[in-house]
């Protein structure tokens, strides 16, 4: 009885050790490139770490791409659902973080934190605007949950919210976003579907054990 005790208790003490608050955001992705297609993006960020999926539909394709950041690598670890046609098996792929380049070309990057708050979801939440030399993006940060997401920035150049934490090393997770150019077009918004508090765990933000590498298989 003493052992089967000692058993539970390390089983217990394991969990809280690895356990860390976490928060799942659901937003609808559109932009003026993608028009007839629906995105969903699903962030999963816990205090120091994060993984970003992608469902993209359009009657035609239904696929669903993961991003996760292996920062002890400077990697961004790429899968998606199913396998490649004629594939023998699931593979993810590594990519260096300095072979990452954003998608978006803007330099004199300003951040003005408004001081205007507004509760989304349950969670409390301060309006930024990040400005470039050519647009403007206005977000709503939550204030409530101190995650580091601004820190994956490097993984996720083509983002202009993270852009705008990294500049300012601003801890949150945009909830909301749109951003226009600077003749007031928008160019990409997100509106939120859901947001949820979570325990998460380490496991949460690996690739699958049944993809392999496929620089490793040689495919």
């Amino acid at each position: 009885m003493k052992k089967i005790f000692s058993i539970v208790i390390a089983l217990v003490l394991t969990t809280g050790l690895f356990a860390s608050k976490g928060l799942v955001v659901v937003q609808k992705y559109t932009d003026a490139s993608t028009k007839g297609a629906t995105i969903t993006v699903t962030w999963s960020v816990s205090e120091t770490q994060c993984k970003m999926a992608m469902r993209y539909t359009d009657g035609k394709i239904n696929s669903t791409s993961y991003f996760v950041p292996d920062a002890t690598k400077a990697q961004l670890l790429t899968y998606s659902d199913g396998s490649a046609p004629g594939a023998t098996e699931k593979r993810y792929f590594p990519v260096a973080v300095q072979n990452i380049k954003s998608s978006i070309d803007v330099n004199r990057v300003s951040v003005n934190r408004t001081g205007e708050s507004k509760t989304i979801s349950g969670m409390a939440c301060e309006k930024v605007v990040v400005k470039t030399n050519r647009s403007t993006t206005e977000m709503w940060i939550t204030k409530d949950f101190k995650a580091d997401l601004y820190k994956f920035y490097p993984y996720f150049q083509s983002s202009y919210e993270l852009l705008g934490l990294n500049q300012e090393s601003m801890q949150g997770v945009p909830l909301e976003s749109v951003t226009k150019d600077n003749g007031g077009a928008v160019i990409s918004s997100f509106e939120l579907v859901s947001a949820t508090n979570t325990d998460m765990s380490a496991g949460d933000f690996n690739v699958p054990s049944e993809y392999k590498n496929a620089e490793e298989t040689g495919k």
